[in-house]
């Protein structure tokens, strides 16, 4: 029998193709043409100064597909000419330039096979070699930017009127000093040939016909700054190469073919008739987040499983099987992870606030500073995480799922690491935070997995316990910290439609009887998936250690944002689309042992309610009213409302005015609204109760 390692060895079987690159290619061509056409300023030949020059720039993370659209961007414009570009290409002299630039001819560089040069030399010389054979042609010219091109064109017979596209790859990778392009130096006594790189393509940029692509370490470098290169010389514009959707792997399996006499589309090999390339599609975007370089290595190891069996997979639940286990995410992730696992203490310091930022999907800016010394963009960059850009310079943390099991089993992971990763690990990736209000529910859950958990003295959950009998018979600390979960419903009773197309379920307030025998499981956080008016936002069970006694328990953070602060019908709503449901469906025909609680968390409540609890948090048992009468608690139930002043010990007054601030700034405020302390304060709160 195989080894394990065997078994999901990532032996390459196809070539794979490029998909999902149109907005790339688009923004790329637009920063060429713009090129060609303010060249002239750049030479001086005309008193023009509104064109400032701008290199279409790949940042360096391992995976993405940045070499590869280096290496067929002409090639993507071929494809795209008539699609994606034909927007462009409306304008007559857009057009005549794109059809020359389709005739291009491509140069391509990856600098880290250059060997190193002593400092005297010019860099210039060593990056025309690397396009050329005949070296000796170069002892007899003076190596100047501008004698470079008309020499290469010559040698490599590239007519001197058509397109010349030179793609540099690896640009900066090999700083051993932390001076980002311009190195002088190393610690060797030698530097590479591409110090003052940009002041070459500054001065290359000149001459005619003549274009680049550049892809390098983004370290330092943020979009349209004059960090790039000198004062205000260059701008870079990073080329966003998101990771793939699920219609994008759609393409890719159904295009990508074996390397086989047959070339039989490797869709074809992995699922059988009962298990769609759609399926296959979504389970490899849950297990790689569509990173193009791990969704390579992913269907690789899945073809080198079933080509050894000899039997396609049935079922979508066979297939994430596979990617779920742990040797698999292994293989599949060991040569992307490495970066983090050897992290500084400094970086790593920051892995945490990153975790959180991809649970909680909060965005950030491409120029978001991190510390006096770092842009947030490159503390990604340099953990080895990646980015899924919203637009042109706002970017959200994806970290695949693959990575988790790694990184889960690092012995310097924290308590507080663990459990962010894991509430990364249990959910499909497009199932994150959707609205503002999630935010303040995602810090109440974990705080709530913490409080449940903790094994030292909680005010919390004293206070719960001296409110309701029945919480003080169930059993805490639970045994075990667990992630937080999303909940689905058993059975759909509606659908809706989520950006990826896929059907979502939710469920309806006549579901509870299986949604609490199936899908509740013991000591489990869990939010409901869709925001939904039959249901509270935070439910989780408990039970008891002597008895056998069960405490179904939701917490309900509605409008917390509304300024007069929440009413009696606002509870009473709560409590029915909850309680009623509950007791009808469930507590009703059930055996005594089963009860259920409502917790009430809001930052306010309006004056009549504040007058009923007398600035005390209250719980209402079975039988009680309240709001005049208008709602009976049910049997084996119970009410409980936490006044503001207790609310604080879940989510306290400077995280509230933080995150009030923040909202009120945009409904999907970024880390900028934010700010590094509010998260530096909720990630404190946190590490408090572990």
């Amino acid at each position: 029998m195989a080894s394990l390692n065997e078994k999901w060895e990532a032996f390459v079987k196809f070539k794979s193709i490029v998909v999902d690159r149109e907005r790339d290619v688009v923004r790329v061509t637009e920063e060429l043409y713009d090129l060609h056409k303010g060249r002239k300023q750049l030479r001086g030949v005309t008193s023009s100064c509104d064109y400032r020059l701008t290199i279409p720039f790949a940042p360096h993370l391992f995976g993405s597909g940045k070499t590869t659209f280096a290496r067929t961007y002409l090639e993507l414009v071929q494809r795209f000419g008539e699609t994606s570009l034909s927007t462009f290409a409306s304008d007559p002299l857009k057009r005549t330039f794109l059809e020359k630039l389709k005739r291009a001819s491509l140069l391509y560089a990856d600098l880290k096979e250059l060997e190193p040069t002593v400092p005297i030399e010019l860099p210039a010389l060593k990056l025309a070699r690397k396009f050329c054979e005949k070296k000796e042609a170069f002892e007899m010219v003076d190596m100047e930017p501008s004698n470079l091109v008309p020499l290469l064109r010559d040698i490599l017979r590239i007519p001197s009127d058509q397109y010349l596209l030179l793609a540099f790859d690896e640009v900066g990778v090999f700083d051993t000093q932390a001076t980002f392009f311009e190195l002088e130096k190393n610690d060797k006594g030698v530097v590479r040939p591409y110090n003052d790189f940009f002041g070459i393509i500054s001065q290359l940029c000149k001459e005619p016909d003549l274009f680049f692509i550049v892809v390098g370490k983004s370290k330092g470098l943020s979009i349209k700054n004059d960090v790039a290169f000198g004062l205000s010389r260059v701008i870079l514009h990073f080329i966003s190469l998101s990771p793939l959707d699920a219609s994008s792997i759609v393409e890719f399996l159904e295009k990508t073919l074996l390397e086989t006499p047959t070339q039989v589309p490797v869709c074809n090999v992995l699922c059988s008739s009962s298990f769609s390339v759609n399926e296959l599609a979504d389970s490899l975007l849950e297990c790689t987040g569509g990173v193009p370089g791990l969704l390579t290595r992913a269907v690789n190891m899945l073809l080198n499983y079933i080509i050894a069996r000899n039997q396609p997979f049935i079922s979508k639940e066979e297939c994430l099987t596979c990617m779920n286990d742990y040797d698999f995410r292994r293989i599949c992730a060991e040569p992307f992870v490495e970066r983090i696992l050897n992290l500084d203490e400094d970086r790593k310091s920051v892995f945490d606030l990153l975790l959180m930022m991809a649970l909680y999907r909060i965005p950030f800016k491409v120029d978001d500073i991190l510390s006096s010394e770092s842009y947030l963009f490159d503390a990604v960059t340099e953990m080895g995480l990646y980015r899924y850009p919203i637009d042109q310079n706002t970017f959200q943390i994806l970290i695949p799922k693959v990575f988790v099991g790694i990184f889960k089993n690092d012995p310097s992971i924290s308590s507080l690491e663990k459990i962010l990763l894991e509430s990364l690990d249990v959910e499909p990736v497009d199932c994150f935070f959707y609205s503002k209000c999630r935010v303040f529910e995602g810090i109440v859950a974990l705080r709530l997995v913490l409080m449940l958990s903790s094994k030292n003295r909680n005010e919390l959950r004293e206070l719960l316990c001296q409110l309701s009998p029945i919480w003080k018979q169930m059993k805490l600390p639970i045994s075990t910290i667990s992630p937080i979960h999303y909940m689905k419903s058993v059975v759909s009773s509606r659908e809706t439609k989520s950006e990826s197309n896929k059907s979502r379920r939710t469920f309806a307030n006549t579901e509870w009887n299986k949604i609490i025998r199936e899908t509740l499981y013991l000591e489990t956080i869990y939010i409901p998936l869709d925001a939904t008016s039959h249901s509270p936002d935070i439910i989780f069970k408990l039970q008891s250690p002597v008895e056998p006694k069960v405490l179904t328990v939701g917490v309900a953070c509605k409008r917390r944002w509304k300024s007069e602060g929440i009413g009696w019908s606002d509870i009473i709503d709560e409590a029915k689309k909850f309680l009623d449901p509950v007791y009808d469906q469930v507590l009703s025909s059930a055996m005594d042992y089963h009860h259920c609680m409502l917790i009430i968390v809001s930052t306010k409540l309006s004056l009549n309610v504040s007058n009923e609890l007398g600035s005390q948090s209250r719980c209402y048992s079975s039988g009680m009213f309240i709001g005049n009468d208008s709602f009976k608690v049910p049997d084996n139930c119970e009410l409980v409302i936490l006044c503001e002043r207790d609310v604080q010990m879940l989510i306290d007054e400077e995280i509230l005015n933080g995150l009030e601030r923040a909202f009120h700034v945009s409904h999907n405020p970024t880390f900028w609204d934010f700010g590094l302390d509010l998260l530096d304060r909720i990630r404190n709160s946190f590490l408090s109760w572990q």
